[in-house]
């Protein structure tokens, strides 16, 4: 008993130390954030716009879906503020909200275009001073205004912010893009050599105002449905015929992922399009899955689809007399997905002239890219980071001024391809007629 008492005060004063959950808010009280879209407008006194996409409680109590159709609106809502800095813009958007700011669960920072060409040190430092903020945060470049961008409908998830993740998570799968979180743009910009970039994410015109046909045809069914509409009408079933001619209508525009977005330094540079974001892939060893189309050799005029699977990279950086030059190894695997000819493909002769074909159309994207890349100044693939680790000093006698001997800095590409399988066929199955 007295060894008791003896240890009792020992083990009693660890609980003064602890402080409980101090700093605790119930969920009621929270506006949880999921996405947040950043502007500038350049010659303002207040040029910082934050955009909030606030989940609706509404939709989390009702199992978001049933509950935002329920109430025929969104599951998220966007609340927007103005300020000098972005930390007063999100402080005034929250004079707008009944609940405190929330933004541990956000996943989704959009750049407007301005913003980016503005810098990203404003960014970087807003997310790592906010203990809030989460390194693993997606960054998207938008062409001009990225609040329009948050106030789109949804088409096929819960959200808006659904749709977008959704979108960067397929394009990892067919090399669309190559989505970065804040970390990996942090560590590009802290590497000597290294720029960043970012996915584009826009509004894109749909397919109906793109193709005057489809939206020749969409107003012929239309008309085909206010006849059908009117004769219901007149015999007690012209109700049905009205609904299945507005159910029809095409929207004005399209979420897409179109290319990528160039930094040089933290400063917007540019965009890769989408065959050049391709051929960047397959510089930086990113390229996962594809499909390119090269021509029958002999068949000229029909097509050939290939699947890639994989791509091993190897850069090599050489300086000789001075002179700094790179020698880039790509490997290419692919499988043939279909073919437009009656050729029979599968024999080791055939393989080997689209094994040469696919490797000359894998040169040609990454030529685009490279050139793209050395217009705009920007080092996104890293070969300045690989002269560093290879041979330092050589870097660090031209590292400041970089940017400018990339322009002109030479690059031997050399690339292999190895069509490893034909899909179910061995050769194409014979059409008699």
């Amino acid at each position: 008993m007295g060894r008791l008492r003896f240890l009792l005060p020992f083990l009693l004063f660890p609980l003064l130390l602890l402080s409980g959950c101090w700093s605790r808010v119930e969920i009621n009280k929270l506006a949880i954030v999921k996405a947040i879209a950043i502007d500038y407008l350049p010659g303002r006194r207040a040029p910082y716009i934050v955009t909030l996409a606030v989940i609706r409680p509404a939709a989390v109590a009702g199992g978001g879906d049933a509950a935002a159709g329920g109430e025929g609106g969104s599951p998220t809502r966007l609340f927007t503020g103005v300020g000098a800095t972005i930390d007063l813009a999100l402080a005034r958007a929250g004079f707008n909200i009944s609940r405190r700011i929330f933004l541990s669960h956000n996943e989704v920072v959009l750049l407007g275009e301005e913003t980016a060409r503005h810098g990203l040190h404003h960014i970087t430092d807003f997310i790592i001073r906010n203990p809030e903020m989460r390194l693993t945060n997606l960054l998207l470049v938008v062409p001009g205004m990225a609040h329009e961008i948050l106030a789109q409908g949804e088409r096929l998830e819960a959200g808006i912010t659904d749709e977008i993740i959704g979108l960067l998570e397929q394009s990892r799968e067919t090399s669309e893009a190559h989505p970065q979180e804040t970390f990996l743009v942090l560590r590009r910009l802290s590497t000597p050599g290294f720029d960043p970039h970012m996915p584009v994410l826009k509004l894109g015109p749909h397919l109906s105002r793109v193709i005057p046909e489809f939206e020749r045809e969409k107003r012929e069914l239309q008309e085909r449905a206010g006849g059908s509409g009117q004769e219901g009408k007149n015999g007690g079933g012209g109700q049905g015929g009205g609904e299945s001619g507005s159910a029809e209508a095409a929207p004005q525009t399209e979420l897409t992922l179109a290319g990528t977005a160039a930094f040089c330094g933290d400063r917007l540079a540019g965009y890769l399009n989408e065959i050049e974001t391709r051929g960047f892939l397959w510089l930086a060893g990113e390229m996962r899955a594809a499909i390119i189309t090269i021509s029958d050799p002999q068949a000229p005029g029909e097509k050939i689809n290939i699947l890639i699977t994989g791509n091993i990279t190897k850069i090599k950086p050489m300086v000789k007399e001075g002179r700094i030059s790179f020698r880039v190894e790509i490997a290419a695997e692919g499988d043939l997905a279909s073919q437009g000819s009656h050729t029979n493909l599968a024999t080791p002769e055939k393989i080997s002239g689209l094994n040469s074909a696919l490797a000359g159309a894998v040169k040609a994207e990454t030529k685009k890219a490279l050139a793209k890349m050395q217009e705009l100044g920007t080092d996104i693939v890293g070969f300045g980071a690989i002269l560093n680790r290879g041979n330092h000093k050589a870097f660090k006698a031209i590292g400041d001024r970089w940017p400018e001997v990339f322009r002109e800095i030479k690059v031997d590409i050399h690339v292999t391809a190895n069509i490893r399988r034909t899909g179910q066929l061995s050769r194409p199955v014979r059409i008699i007629r």
